[in-house]
């Protein structure tokens, strides 16, 4: 019995990714499905959000429901660099990458001053390295996203600071898109700096800004760039009674929620964490936040080395809160995933095991922005070559 290639199509997209780059070579009927955009995008659309990890030699995909995890290798050409900050859209990872020097005593690296942008598909295993119009500095800001016009015209954001002739610094916003791998200048009036984020949503990118009102007053807000019109949109102020500022010692995270909206984390120290969500983004429509539930963690995870990294939406009332353990003389980061209830309290805990390991690890740099995990979703979106 031959199966009609519309029903064959649509079991392709159901099939996990990993299995799909598996079956490539099983008929040349499956090979041209899997090397169509039409595909690659409805494939990319229907599959789940998962977690990446990485460290200096492989990382991990994480599945929560069910329970699974997946180490790979890390292509040869990342191994020389520390990988810091990563922003996810479609698949691939935009990386900000330092390169590594000569032992010392305290981690095993002296880090030297030459950093890097890297994209990055982990289960194709390709990089791509971007050029910079000027050298890559400590401080400035990324963000990473796509023309909705042309889904697969990816761009990359960058705010750094510039000199010019008298010594005055001022911000310069920038562009490089993927299909002219060129950078240009993009003309914009910043009156606010960037302070977290990024989060790469439907092609947008939003982060955390701060607003200078005057000598005494700031204002915090979630500021956004589209790629398509190529301009920067205020979306919304942050909810009353977060603190988020550059002084706070605030665990503040902001996250994509189901798609289409926003989600703020705030863990002031000692204390429960709060979750706030937005209404959904829209073009017209006027955002707004809600609280969506407070958690209350047992003692261990409020009095230990923990960190929040971000909060993962399983289905229609499971939310995974992602929890790290740092163990810092081993540089390793213990990773324990807390599924919550509608009232906030944690249900189920769930923790990644692999051989010889009590917990799934990964090294994360001392440095920066230290996302060395993210919330990914596996695709089979190329890059350029």
């Amino acid at each position: 019995m031959v199966l009609p290639s519309d029903l064959v199509e649509e079991i392709l997209y159901r099939i996990p990714l990993e299995s799909v780059c598996r079956f490539k070579s099983v008929c040349k009927q499956w090979y041209v499905f899997f090397n169509d955009k039409r595909f690659m995008y409805k494939h990319l659309d229907l599959s789940k959000e998962r977690v990446i990890g990485f460290d200096q030699k492989s990382f991990q995909l994480l599945n929560v429901e069910p329970k699974a995890l997946l180490s790979l290798p890390t292509p040869d050409e990342l191994h020389e660099y520390t990988i810091g900050e990563t922003i996810h859209c479609d698949g691939l990872l935009l990386c900000k990458c330092i390169e590594k020097r000569v032992e010392n005593r305290f981690d095993g690296y002296l880090y030297g001053k030459t950093r890097k942008l890297a994209v990055w598909n982990p289960v194709l295993n390709r990089v791509m390295w971007i050029e910079p119009s000027s050298p890559y500095k400590t401080g400035e800001f990324y963000g990473f996203g796509y023309d909705n016009v042309s889904r697969d015209n990816y761009k990359i954001l960058r705010i750094h600071t510039k000199c010019d002739g008298q010594g005055k610094l001022s911000p310069e916003v920038e562009i490089y898109e993927f299909k002219s791998k060129l950078w240009r200048s993009v003309n914009a009036t910043l009156d606010w700096d960037s302070l977290r984020g990024a989060v790469s949503m439907n092609g947008d990118v939003y982060w955390i800004a701060e607003k200078k009102i005057n000598d005494f007053q700031i204002e915090l807000l979630i500021q956004s760039f589209d790629f398509s019109t190529e301009t920067f949109k205020p979306i919304c102020c942050i909810p009353d009674g977060v603190d988020c500022s550059r002084w706070s010692s605030t665990t503040i995270v902001l996250s994509g929620f189901g798609g289409d909206r926003l989600s703020l984390l705030q863990r002031p120290e000692c204390v429960k964490f709060e979750v706030w969500v937005t209404s959904k983004l829209t073009d017209d429509g006027i955002v707004s936040w809600s609280k969506y539930f407070n958690v209350t963690p047992d003692p261990l995870i409020l009095f230990s080395d923990f960190r929040t990294n971000f909060i993962l939406k399983t289905g229609k009332s499971k939310i995974m809160l992602w929890c790290e353990e740092r163990r810092v003389k081993k540089k390793d980061i213990y990773i324990t995933f807390y599924e919550l209830g509608g009232e906030g309290e944690i249900k189920k805990q769930v923790e990644f095991t692999r051989p010889g390991d009590s917990a799934c690890h990964v090294t994360v740099p001392r440095w920066g922005d230290d996302r060395a995990c993210n919330v990914y979703v596996p695709s089979l979106v190329s890059l350029p070559e």
